[in-house]
Formats: structure tokens, C-alpha cells, sequence
């Protein structure tokens, strides 16, 4: 019966692996980049992520992220509309009041001609 490697063997493995690879293969620089992670990973027992999860975990983030987009732009919408909403509220009663003004000046005119008519 075999046993299994050493965590520096496999270490050892994974260097000569890349080494082996070269700098100009697909995998060899990936494995050299990883090593340090993967190095530790292994000397503390804690089995490395796989690919496949990182793929899965980068692809929650994603989703996370664009629905984090989406949430902020409809609350961004909501503020936008509800800032126009009162702008137009106070433009009507802005409007409102200067025709109001505007009656009273007339009004108040056409009685000082009156006044001076008599």
C-alpha cells in the first residue's frame, strides 16, 4: 500500500509541474501564480477552492452585483421622480401665487383710478 504524499511533496509537485509547463503553456502560469496560495492552503490543511467553485462564487458575485445595480437605480429613479413631483408642486404654487398677486395689483390699481376718477 502506498502512502499518500507529503504536504512538501505535493508542494514539490506542483513546482516542478509549472516549471515543467513553462511560462508559455496554458496552465504553467496559473500554477506558478497559485502556488503561494495553494503552498499555504496545503500547509494548513485547508483543502484549496476549486476552480469550479471560484466559477460559481464569481458568478453569485455577478448576479449580486447587477441586482445591487438594478436596486439602486430603481431607488434612484424614485428619488428622481419624487424630486420632480415636488418641484412641480411648488412650480404650481409658485404659479398660483403670482397670479394671485397679479389679480390683488389690478385690483388694486383699477381702485386707485377709480378713486382718482372721482
Amino acid at each position: 500500500m502506498n502512502e499518500p504524499p507529503t504536504k512538501d511533496q505535493e508542494i514539490k509537485v506542483l513546482q516542478k509541474m509549472s516549471d515543467g509547463l513553462g511560462p508559455d503553456s496554458y496552465l504553467g502560469p496559473w500554477i506558478r501564480q497559485s502556488l503561494p496560495y495553494l503552498a499555504d492552503a496545503i500547509r494548513a490543511d485547508v483543502p484549496p477552492i476549486s476552480a469550479f467553485e471560484l466559477y460559481e462564487q464569481a458568478s453569485a458575485d455577478r448576479l449580486a452585483a447587477a441586482a445591487s445595480r438594478q436596486i439602486a437605480h430603481q431607488e434612484a429613479r424614485l428619488i428622481l421622480d419624487t424630486a420632480r413631483q415636488k418641484a412641480d408642486e411648488l412650480l404650481r404654487q409658485a404659479t398660483a401665487d403670482a397670479e394671485r398677486i397679479t389679480s390683488r395689483a389690478w385690483q388694486a390699481i383699477r381702485l386707485a383710478m377709480k378713486e382718482l376718477e372721482a
